[in-house]
């Protein structure tokens, strides 16, 4: 009965056993099967699932970056382009600008360095004066050498302008503005002084209102006799170079004592007393009349009269020189008797 027991307790393990070992081996088995499935496992969670518009939204990406890739290759190869007639209205835009600066923000400077002149020609002496006087001839030369810089750069251009309007290819634009800007540069700065001024309204008015202070009622020499000659000059006696101003006189035609109010004509230049003047001519603006000036044959209605600024102050000056000029007289002569 022992025997019989134990052999049963064999039996009933047997079956206990191999399940053991049908279970290590099915465990191996999913192992390996885990093994083998976690890379796939890792690869899916590194790679999502990709849904059709992303697809498509990488496609478009890389077809733009071929796109950009061959326009980048073709700017590099690109060449400069003719300006057209759109580029050539800024090129006209930028001459105006060049033209109001001259005109706005350097062109008053000349009355200002006038005004100063004169002052110190008729309130200053000896070798004082003659010292600030050089020192102002000075800045008015250079200002109109500034002033022929700015004309340049305006010149040029409007030459550009001009030459696009008439359908000149003009390729090298910048290379083209700043050589000939150049070029006109060096021209001017080869020229000597005289070359330079002595013809220059603005220098020649400079040098008429020092003198008329110094040597009232007397005709101005040639403005070259300011100007030292220098090599490349004409001789003295070329009529070329004799620019010499006149007499100003600042009296009205009509009522002979000095302007008030001057009104100047556009046609003839000649300038009058307003009052006197439009009692000469009338009521009627339209009704022309013989210029009252001496000589002067041009016939002038209102309308063709317009205010002369610079001048009434010019009279003014002349009219206060003229009374100190007359009171000095009278000192002179209280004195002698």
């Amino acid at each position: 009965m022992a025997v019989a027991g134990s052999s049963r307790r064999v039996l009933r393990r047997q079956p206990s056993s191999d399940g053991i070992e049908e279970d290590m081996s099915q465990r191996v088995d999913e192992d390996v099967v885990d093994e083998d499935a976690a890379p796939d496992k890792d690869r899916n969670e590194k790679q999502p699932r990709r849904t059709s518009r992303s697809v498509k939204k990488e496609g478009k990406k890389k077809a733009e970056g071929h796109e950009d890739a061959g326009a980048d290759d073709s700017i590099e190869i690109m060449e400069n382009q003719p300006l057209d007639k759109a580029a050539a209205q800024k090129l006209n835009g930028l001459a105006s600008d060049w033209d109001m600066m001259r005109r706005k923000n350097h062109a008053p400077y000349y009355g200002l360095v006038r005004d100063v002149a004169t002052v110190f020609a008729e309130f200053a002496e000896g070798e004082k004066s003659k010292q600030v006087l050089g020192e102002l001839d000075a800045v008015v030369r250079e200002l109109l050498d500034t002033e022929n810089e700015l004309l340049a750069h305006d010149k040029v251009l409007k030459d550009l302008n001009q030459r696009v309007t008439q359908q000149e290819q003009i390729t090298n634009v910048v290379e083209r503005y700043k050589g000939e800007a150049a070029r006109e540069l060096k021209e001017y700065n080869q020229k000597t002084s005289r070359q330079k001024y002595v013809k220059v309204e603005e220098y020649v008015n400079f040098r008429q209102a020092i003198f008329e202070v110094q040597y009232p009622e007397t005709a101005m020499p040639p403005v070259s006799d300011f100007l030292p000659k220098e090599d490349g000059d004409a001789s003295d006696d070329d009529d070329d170079v004799q620019v010499g101003g006149v007499t100003q006189d600042y009296k009205c035609p009509l009522t002979l004592t000095i302007l008030v109010n001057p009104l100047t004509s556009k046609l003839c230049g000649h300038s009058f007393s307003a009052d006197a003047i439009r009692e000469y001519l009338g009521p009627s603006h339209t009704v022309r009349k013989d210029c009252p000036a001496s000589g002067c044959k041009k016939g002038i209605c209102l309308t063709d009269l317009e205010p002369n600024k610079e001048l009434a102050k010019k009279a003014k000056d002349a009219a206060r020189r003229e009374r100190m000029r007359e009171d000095d007289s009278e000192v002179e002569e209280d004195v002698v008797e």
